[in-house]
């Protein structure tokens, strides 16, 4: 038995996307992920970037080409489906928007439990999932990733593109397959005041500049 199992610590991997100007939220947000995210793992953040970042231990960069928008968000999962071989190493795999910041430690709660195409209808009741912060074990992360892949690929055949790009997509994947469902502490819109604990922010910012 390896000292990681006898400890039951985790090989976690952190997706995140940055490229053209979404590169400045890199540093902070790194800082923050080595201060808050999974201390009691072993975790390896995957940068998809079109800058030049070096690798070194426990930060991988991988060359990412800019799409316009609504590609560089609606193809997301196409990115993780490229590259599954190697996320495929992990134990775990989170997905993380590069304008998020972690400002409170994000630990074991979020991992799923042991036990357990994009078109929802109107009466639907359910939750509605952010797409900023979202992952699970390696293989359901990377078969949800492929199957939303399929789905939007299907769509752009058909000169489609659901109003929330991957986001809709994830949502209509989601109901199909129910998670374990986080609180809003997770995906909190900075400038909100919400009865919840702040874990992660999704950081306010200028959309059009940034989208340029």
């Amino acid at each position: 038995m390896s000292s990681r199992d006898k400890f039951n610590i985790m090989k976690i991997g952190l997706l995140i996307i940055a490229t053209n100007k979404y590169d400045v939220f890199i540093p902070p947000l790194l800082k923050s992920v080595k201060k808050h995210f999974m201390k009691n793992h072993e975790v390896t953040t995957f940068v998809f970037t079109d800058k030049e970042m070096p690798n070194k231990k426990g930060l991988v960069s991988l060359p990412h080409i800019h799409e316009p928008w609504p590609n560089v968000t609606l193809k997301r999962y196409h990115v993780f489906d490229k590259h599954k071989k190697e996320l495929s190493e992990m134990d775990y795999l989170y997905y993380c928007d590069v304008d998020m910041l972690f400002v409170s430690d994000v630990g074991d709660e979020i991992l799923p439990d042991k036990n357990s195409t994009a078109y929802v209808p109107n009466e639907y009741k359910g939750c509605y999932f952010a797409g900023g912060f979202n992952g699970g074990t390696s293989k359901a992360f990377l078969n949800m990733s492929r199957e939303i892949k399929d789905r939007v690929n299907k769509d752009l055949e058909n000169n489609i593109i659901a109003i929330w790009h991957d986001e809709s997509q994830l949502n209509r994947y989601l109901i199909d397959n129910q998670p374990k469902v986080l609180s809003p502490s997770y995906c909190y819109p900075e400038s909100w005041d919400l009865p919840f604990e702040k874990k992660i922010l999704a950081l306010d910012k200028n959309h059009k500049e940034i989208r340029g």
